[in-house]
């Protein structure tokens, strides 16, 4: 009895010394890495991602990208973005090297889904809305649509550079990348209205021949504004300067655009008398850049302030 009991307690003992040294072996870091904080994960988030602009969610920088707007393609080139372009809508002609490198994905109301897809799109951009139908597709394929709707004052066009950056770049870097950006676009405009000598010509400008012109509550008659001139059709709306007025229409400076020759306009009898063509302000500009908002409408609009104050 004596020899069982004693060999019980030896057991016993055993055990109890066993103990702590299992529990350091377990508590032992590993030859791969640190030991586990008490704190929880080490890692640190990335204040550049996700990214949320309106109702869309951007969880990571997007590599491949597909345009779906002439205009929205002309800001991502512009912006020093075009390398993650993979595919562009079958409008897209800015800029021409680059756009016939990419991949054609059919237009905003006819989305080539199959396309999109086999490209690996991880965003894609446009200036308009898409389908309902298109839009829960992308919707399923978890592909975010960023929609930059056209701008109606300076103010949306900068939010629509500004998201467009956040959009590839991140929270910081796109912030900054973004104002950067536009501090070099709205240096154009500034530098097209420091032409300027304290004068305010009166200016209009023709979208079609006629009386087909930027009115007072167009965001283009707001440029002609922003540059220091008088908008001449500034009282009246909807594109239309007033026929029954044409008597009170009497421009200094004419900007016409391409698909309306100077000579064109010289020989109406609308605008022959007035003071634009006596004086040979008269000039073409391409009002595609004005539709599509893309830089090269601030390129377009520096070179207006230097011929109307010339």
């Amino acid at each position: 009895m004596k020899l069982k009991q004693l060999t019980a307690l030896l057991l016993v003992a055993t055990l109890v010394l066993a103990l702590p040294g299992c529990k350091k072996k377990e508590n032992a870091p590993s030859s791969g890495g640190s030991a586990p904080s008490s704190g929880g994960s080490s890692v640190e988030s990335d204040p550049d991602w996700p990214v949320r602009i309106g109702e869309t969610d951007i969880l990571a920088a997007p590599q491949k990208v597909i345009s779906l707007s002439p205009g929205t393609t002309e800001m991502l080139f512009a912006m020093g973005l075009g390398s993650r372009v993979v595919g562009v809508s079958d409008y897209c002609d800015y800029p021409p090297a680059e756009v016939e490198k990419r991949h054609r994905c059919g237009t905003v109301l006819a989305p080539k889904t199959s396309q999109i897809q086999s490209q690996g799109a991880d965003l894609v951009v446009t200036a308009a809305r898409l389908t309902e139908q298109d839009l829960i597709w992308f919707q399923q394929q978890e592909i975010p649509v960023l929609v930059l709707e056209r701008a109606e004052s300076l103010q949306e066009l900068q939010q629509n550079y500004l998201n467009l950056a956040l959009a590839l770049m991140g929270n910081v870097s796109g912030k900054n990348h973004g104002e950067g950006y536009w501090a070099e676009l709205s240096g154009m405009l500034e530098e097209g209205a420091g032409y300027s000598n304290g004068t305010s010509p009166k200016a209009i400008l023709l979208r079609q021949m006629g009386y087909g012109m930027a009115t007072g509550e167009t965001f283009e008659g707001s440029l002609l504004e922003e540059l220091g001139f008088v908008n001449d059709a500034a009282a009246y709306t909807g594109w239309l300067y007033d026929r029954a007025n044409v008597a009170a229409l009497e421009p200094d400076v004419i900007f016409a655009d391409v698909s309306i020759s100077v000579d064109e306009v010289k020989k109406s009898v609308i605008y022959a008398p007035v003071a634009a063509v006596k004086n040979d302000k008269v000039t073409n500009v391409d009002f595609t850049v004005f539709e599509r908002q893309s830089p090269r409408m601030f390129e377009a609009l520096r070179e207006m302030g230097r011929f109307g104050y010339e």
